[in-house]
């Protein structure tokens, strides 16, 4: 059970990375700021993502991402759902990696 679970965390975090390039990418052209941060700080995070030991902090810290970038896009008048999905990815990731048995862990995932 271990190689779709890792196939699977690594499609996740080839989406959110395409997605948080994207995205900063778009806001250095209109200068903004916060989705810059959001995204650059996203990026850190998902790289992180794919190392089992440091996978409990990044999950914290995409969770704590998503919630924000949440807020900014209700208060913009979007539909911030993805969000959700996102984060509960991550959480189910993190979940799942750590229902393995102790020999199936390896460094990196």
């Amino acid at each position: 059970m271990i190689w779709p679970l890792r196939m699977f965390r690594w499609i996740y975090c080839s989406f959110i990375a395409w997605s948080s390039a994207q995205t900063y990418l778009a806001a250095r052209v209109t200068h903004d700021l916060h989705a810059m941060l959001l995204a650059g700080a996203e990026l850190v995070a998902i790289a992180a993502f794919l190392f089992r030991r440091l996978e409990f902090p990044a999950c914290a810290a995409l969770v704590f991402i998503f919630a924000v970038a949440a807020v900014l896009v209700s208060l913009q008048g979007g539909v911030p759902m993805r969000f959700l999905y996102f984060g509960a990815t991550a959480m189910y990731i993190v979940a799942a990696s750590r229902a393995q048995p102790a020999r199936d862990w390896v460094v990196f995932a």
